[in-house]
């Protein structure tokens, strides 16, 4: 009898059901978490989980967030995902010089961003849908405060052997929140996926993603608590959104493992004017 052998194969079940079990774990609490969105490249569904350390200036806030993702994928047409979260710090610094100068300086320890969960649905290998539902969130944002349906028909074709070309179209729409109707929304997205020097049976090597949002609200949103005459409240925009991700994947435990830097553009008009800008580091880890 080989005893060797045995200990060997128990020790692989033991290993791989320990990493499954974990990543149960890490996605219901994703699931009831809060978090902050993030402009991921369009993909086929896949097992991941992924950590991320960040730091953001909007609207002249700076902030720094600690960032949770994860997604199931038990079949390579079907996924459920989530984003989770916190935020540590914002730091706002203002000043305005007038006939005399005002200085404000508000350090806040946040919470909770919004939450985002959802899944994707590939019938076809270049085609599918993404459902996602949006929870307003707790702390951590003042901004973003309603809950977002988003249905996006999306399709992913290979422009080569290690090139990617992703298109999807997004819609949303709002829930009613103390008498104000948020107006439907509809965004446009693209994403490039490049693998350099890739193995693709040990996934080791390089990734450089590029992923371009546009987005604009459909109609002006309503204050239904006022007459009718005064309900529309003049806040139809288009703005846009980029991010470009350098990431290196190296086999660790018979997975991949990847470590990553980022920077986004959280927002911005046609011009490139008004914008945020976010800049992180993360590590993604490749579970099927």
């Amino acid at each position: 009898m080989n005893i060797r052998g045995c200990k060997n194969r128990k020790d692989s079940i033991w290993s791989s059901l320990c990493v499954r079990t974990t990543l149960c774990l890490v996605l219901f609490f994703a699931l009831f978490s809060q978090a902050r969105e993030n402009v991921w490249t369009i993909r086929s569904p896949q097992t991941f989980a992924s950590i991320s350390w960040l730091g953001e200036l909007l609207d002249d806030v700076y902030s720094t967030d600690v960032g949770l993702s994860v997604e199931y994928a038990p079949c390579n047409c079907f996924s459920v995902y989530a984003d989770a979260s916190y935020r540590f710090l914002s730091y706002e610094f203002d000043t305005m010089l007038h006939d005399q100068r005002h200085e404000l300086v508000d350090l806040q320890v946040n919470g909770f961003n919004e939450s985002y969960f959802g899944a994707k649905v590939m019938p076809f290998p270049y085609f599918g849908v993404d459902l996602g539902w949006r929870i307003p969130p707790a702390g951590g944002s003042q901004t973003n405060r309603f809950h977002r349906l988003k249905i996006s028909p999306m399709g992913l074709y290979p422009l080569s052997k290690r090139m990617d070309l992703g298109v999807a179209l997004e819609y949303f729409s709002f829930l009613e929140k103390n008498e104000f109707q948020p107006g439907d929304e509809l965004g446009l997205k693209g994403s490039i996926s490049w693998r350099l020097a890739w193995d693709e049976v040990s996934r080791r090597g390089w990734k450089i993603d590029y992923v371009f949002l546009y987005r604009m609200r459909l109609q002006e949103s309503e204050n239904y608590a006022l007459s009718k005459p005064y309900r529309k409240m003049d806040d139809q925009y288009r703005g846009l959104r980029l991010r470009l991700d350098g990431a290196y994947y190296f086999n660790l435990m018979k997975y991949s493992l990847g470590t990553a830097l980022f920077y986004e553009m959280n927002r911005g008009n046609l011009f490139g004017l008004e914008t945020g800008h976010t800049l992180g580091l993360y590590v993604k880890w490749l579970l099927n």
